[in-house]
């Protein structure tokens, strides 16, 4: 079983295809075929049944009208002046009575005559003490009779088995009180004479009360010894049904062998065979015409991209399908020459970077020179007795020595908090002092490590768009830096002129010259992703609050991305 399942799996998908869809195709066409014959197979037992059940049930009320008839004939029998005149005779007088029972004979003849069904027909009486021939008895020899009792009532059906008849009587009425009985006699092969032609053929019949007491078995119903199959109630090998005679008090029974019933014919069988084989044939032609026809793309894919894997990045395939292989091979193609311009992106990304090398490696020389002469017009400052001078080289230094970081990209809070506090000190002088800073600024948050020049263009932003337009003197900014267990927070605040709502909405759209607050925005959202871009408040005549969100990596420490090389 391993190693088919082994050797399937080794098999291209145009095989696999084909196995599955004939599997999947042959399976309903075998179970129809299967469920076909099965309905056949019971549509005919089915139809047999009820076939035995109608010949059955006409079989039976045959045979109750010929019960019905002979009772019917024996109701105006007793009546009979001749039966009453015979028995009502004076024994004594024997030659009258000998005319009567001449009588007699000639009404029983005449029903038997009209009912060939009748065995014979006897008298029984208390007023007969010697038989007159064959059809008058003693009631002494009726009452030894096994079936006869009291209770019995008139025109009751009994089965003499050790006879082989079928009996009933009915009291004579009797004007002097004489107990007299007609008693009929029937053949029990003459009364089932039509159960015996339904079992002409391939049924057989049982009659049955607590066991068997007739069977008749037709041609086809009989063992290799000639003998009538032993039907067996309830037996699966028959099929069967069964029909009460109540006048009796017995079942008939029609069966008949299952296996002697001929289901289908060689030629529907052969019919069905071949109409199953050429749905065979068809799923099979269908089924490669299929796989075919999904397979195909699904191969040129495949050697599409074996000749990538072999660096051979150029031949593109097509489709106009709209199936999910056409949006795989579209998407496939649209992704390769998206990997195309990728790689010539980067080529020339790397291209650029190297000039940027160079250019950082040639920017590293010229801090040196504008620290030095910075320095040096300081000492100039303080030998010539110009202290403010000196105050503002000073600064001045210390604002460029914190902006460039050495290169580095990320700078501690406390090294930008002397840049913004550098960059402040030149503004002020530039301004004649006409604004205020405050700061508060959560002392553990100092070390914690922000991209460089970050801050200083909200401030700048600040000093600018808010302060300087504003005709009020009262002018004031708010440096504010604290922590929770998330994120370190940087606000800046002024109250300036504030923003429209127009303007705010747009406000990180702007294209500002130099390091705006687009700038700014961008950076966040690139570094620590869309969640963490700016969040600015403002209202027109009252002032702006920028709010910046740095998350921690995990406590104590800060996501250290890097915006660029350091260049030493």
């Amino acid at each position: 079983m391993e190693k088919m399942k082994e050797k399937f799996y080794s098999l291209s998908i145009r095989k696999k295809l084909i196995i599955l869809l004939c599997v999947v195709g042959f399976i309903p066409v075998i179970l129809l075929g299967g469920s076909i014959t099965m309905n056949a197979y019971q549509a005919v037992f089915k139809n047999r049944e009820m076939d035995m059940a109608n010949s059955l049930e006409l079989a039976c009320v045959s045979v109750e009208n010929q019960m019905s008839i002979c009772e019917q004939m024996m109701r105006y029998f007793i009546y009979d002046q001749n039966v009453i005149a015979f028995l009502e005779c004076d024994p004594g007088k024997r030659t009258e009575r000998y005319g009567y029972y001449q009588k007699l004979r000639e009404s029983i003849s005449g029903l038997e005559y009209q009912n060939l069904s009748m065995r014979s027909v006897m008298i029984y009486s208390q007023s007969i003490s010697q038989m007159f021939g064959d059809e008058t008895r003693p009631l002494e020899l009726l009452k030894e009779e096994p079936w006869f009792g009291e209770g019995v009532k008139d025109g009751q059906w009994f089965i003499d088995k050790e006879a082989w008849q079928i009996v009933t009587s009915y009291r004579i009425p009797s004007y002097s009180g004489l107990e007299s009985y007609a008693v009929v006699r029937v053949d029990i092969d003459t009364m089932f004479q039509s159960l015996s032609k339904l079992a002409a053929g391939t049924y057989g019949v049982s009659v049955q009360d607590a066991a068997e007491i007739w069977s008749a078995a037709g041609e086809q119903c009989v063992d290799k010894a000639g003998n009538p199959f032993s039907f067996r109630y309830g037996e699966d090998s028959y099929i069967w049904v069964q029909k009460e005679i109540e006048s009796l008090g017995v079942t008939a029974i029609c069966f008949q062998e299952k296996n002697s019933i001929q289901v289908i014919s060689w030629d529907v069988l052969v019919k069905v065979l071949l109409q199953i084989g050429l749905c065979l044939v068809i799923i099979l032609l269908l089924g490669r015409k299929m796989a075919d026809y999904i397979s195909r793309p699904l191969e040129q894919l495949t050697n599409e991209i074996r000749e990538v894997d072999e660096h051979k990045i150029g031949t593109e395939i097509t489709s106009d399908r709209e199936d999910e292989i056409g949006i795989l091979i579209r998407s496939y193609t649209h992704m390769m020459r998206r990997i195309s311009d990728l790689i010539q992106e980067n080529y020339k990304m790397r291209i650029a970077q190297k000039e940027y090398e160079m250019i950082a490696l040639r920017a590293q020389i010229n801090p040196h020179f504008l620290y030095n002469s910075l320095s040096i017009i300081n000492w100039k400052a303080i030998e010539a007795g110009e202290e403010e001078i000196s105050k503002i080289t000073l600064a001045l230094s210390a604002f460029y020595r914190t902006a460039l970081n050495k290169g580095d990209s990320m700078i501690s809070i406390r090294m930008a908090l002397e840049n913004i506090q550098a960059y402040l000190k030149l503004q002020l002088w530039m301004h004649d002092d006409d604004f205020t800073v405050n700061y508060d600024v959560d002392e553990k948050t100092m070390e914690f490590m922000i991209p460089s020049l970050i801050l200083q263009p909200l401030v700048e932003n600040a000093l600018e768009h808010g302060l300087d337009v504003k005709e009020d003197p009262d002018h004031q900014i708010w440096i504010r830096i604290y922590q929770d267990a998330r994120a370190v927070y940087a606000q800046v605040c002024d109250n300036g002129v504030g923003m429209d709502a127009e303007t705010l909405e747009h406000i990180v759209e702007y294209k500002a010259e130099g390091y705006g607050v687009k700038n700014v925005n961008d950076r966040m959202t690139l570094l620590y992703g869309d969640k963490h871009g700016m969040q600015i408040e403002s209202r027109e005549g009252e002032g702006t609050s920028i709010l910046l969100t740095f998350p921690k990596k995990a406590e104590g420490e800060n996501e250290t991305c890097k915006e660029s090389q350091k260049y030493e």
